[in-house]
């Protein structure tokens, strides 16, 4: 059974807004027009519910899906402001009375031979299938990661000011005079210029486009507070989660957490198999990224990556316990074991790691994850008043000595935590063909307005005195 991801479906509905776009017809027969209204509104509720799931409104929504009167916003740090304002037009579009609403099936279900109804219709399956895709899917990076989150974004600020341009067509002929409303400071070009510019901010922003094979889960499984132990490897596209899982083992608690114990992060032997099998993957990763030149970007970041690595791993040879103790997390190791022998695998059978550009870009992300808490663990057991670990080079003669701050190995740890993340823009290697050409499309569509904007300037008055020019 296949399941369509969200990133068809939100290709799919921007190919029904575009035609919608294009066309400008609207259909005079009332059976036409009352199922018209009806598919509006499962897009626009649709749309609210995908920003509802980014978490940018602490409500979903009121019975009459109407907000407090909107204050206009000031130029002044609108960019901060964007998200907050994309949910307020969203909230703050028309909406058929409590009374008028019917079931989905009565209005979705059935085709309609009027092509500009059966074209709303088709939007508003798909966009309401890509945010199901989005709401129940297993992995919800876009809640937590910006770079995931600016993805969904610029595709809900451009779907939202496509229906702000259909909106229009509909109110000159009257048929939204009965929808309800709140009252709003931003007219038609203030929230099209808001909505613009939150695209094109989320284009800069937005460096994962893992949104795009997000899927919603076939089954549900039973709530567990156990961590599955290990993410098997086995093809080239499995590498990006096995990273994302190790790096979850690898975090640290901070001392705030509820099972904080002052207990050793990690052990020294671990921090030795870790960086030593992160040096080698960060090599294998490089030399995978110079193969394609589409792919070719990422390889100096791993290549700068395994650099700092290098220079760790000897750094951690003397390294020892002052109780010895086992692992105090042995999935790590054991999801580190399976990355390891799986690359060695593939390189031994010469099976090549080939990966789609945004395959990397993830791969790349969760490694930097890896390396990160690995970093931030161990120098926090390092720096502990108790810590577990001390220096025992021989070359001390009084014994094995505690590793100070400002230490060679401090340094060399505090390097690789303050390494930047992979910020190259998802766009640059993923841009979906619908919904590139419907932002082109609202682009080379002027809203229409009672007075056309005028290019010139407003003439300064002369200052007394002034030379003349």
């Amino acid at each position: 059974m296949t399941v369509a991801t969200y990133g068809e479906h939100a290709e799919n509905a921007a190919q029904a807004l575009n035609a919608l776009i294009r066309a400008d017809m609207i259909p005079a027969d009332k059976h036409a027009v009352d199922q018209l209204l009806h598919c509006r509104e499962t897009v626009v509720d649709a749309l609210r519910q995908r920003l509802y799931d980014l978490g940018q409104d602490s409500w979903y929504p009121r019975p009459d899906h109407l907000r407090a009167n909107t204050s206009k916003p000031s130029l002044a740090g609108l960019d901060a402001k964007l998200a907050t304002l994309v949910d307020s037009i969203a909230l703050g579009l028309p909406t058929l009375p409590l009374d008028e609403h019917r079931s989905s099936s009565e209005y979705l279900t059935p085709a309609s031979a009027d092509p500009t109804v059966e074209a709303w219709r088709a939007a508003a399956v798909e966009l309401l299938s890509a945010s199901h895709a989005l709401s129940a899917s297993e992995e919800q990076s876009w809640r937590t990661d910006p770079g995931a989150g600016w993805w969904v974004m610029r595709d809900a600020a451009v779907a939202l000011e496509a229906v702000l341009v259909l909106d229009s067509r509909l109110e000159e002929v009257g048929l939204l005079a009965g929808h309800q409303r709140p009252d709003f400071a931003m007219g038609l070009d203030e929230k099209r210029l808001v909505l613009s510019q939150t695209a094109r901010v989320a284009t800069w922003h937005a460096t994962s486009a893992s949104p795009e094979e997000a899927t919603p889960r076939l089954q549900p499984r039973a709530l567990s507070t156990v961590v599955q132990p290990v993410s098997m490897v086995s093809t080239p596209a499995d590498l990006a989660a096995a990273q994302q899982r190790l790096a979850r083992f690898l975090r640290p608690l901070s001392a705030n957490d509820v099972f904080y114990a002052e207990e050793p992060e990690i052990t020294a032997d671990s921090a030795r198999q870790i960086t030593a099998s992160q040096l080698y993957l960060c090599r294998a990763f490089a030399k995978a990224s110079d193969q394609s030149a589409k792919t070719s970007m990422f390889g100096a970041f791993f290549t700068e990556r395994s650099e700092v690595l290098e220079s760790l791993q000897p750094q951690l040879s003397h390294l020892a316990d002052v109780k010895a103790g086992k692992e105090p997390n042995m999935r790590r190791y054991w999801q580190q074991s399976e990355l390891t022998t799986a690359v060695a695998r593939m390189e031994e059978r010469g099976v090549p790691i080939r990966l789609h550009p945004p395959q990397m870009a993830e791969l790349a992300k969760a490694t930097h994850e890896v390396t990160h808490d690995l970093g931030k663990g161990l120098r926090r057991e390092l720096l502990r008043n108790n810590s577990n670990l001390v220096d025992a080079h021989p070359r001390h003669a009084d014994g094995p000595v505690r590793v100070g701050r400002n230490s060679r190995l401090e340094t060399t740890l505090t390097d690789l935590v303050n390494m930047p993340a992979p910020n190259a823009p998802a766009a640059r290697f993923s841009n979906p063909l619908q919904r590139a050409a419907l932002q082109q499309a609202l682009n080379l569509t002027p809203s229409s307005s009672a007075r056309m904007p005028m290019p010139f300037p407003a003439a300064r008055a002369a200052a007394y005195g002034a030379p003349a020019i």
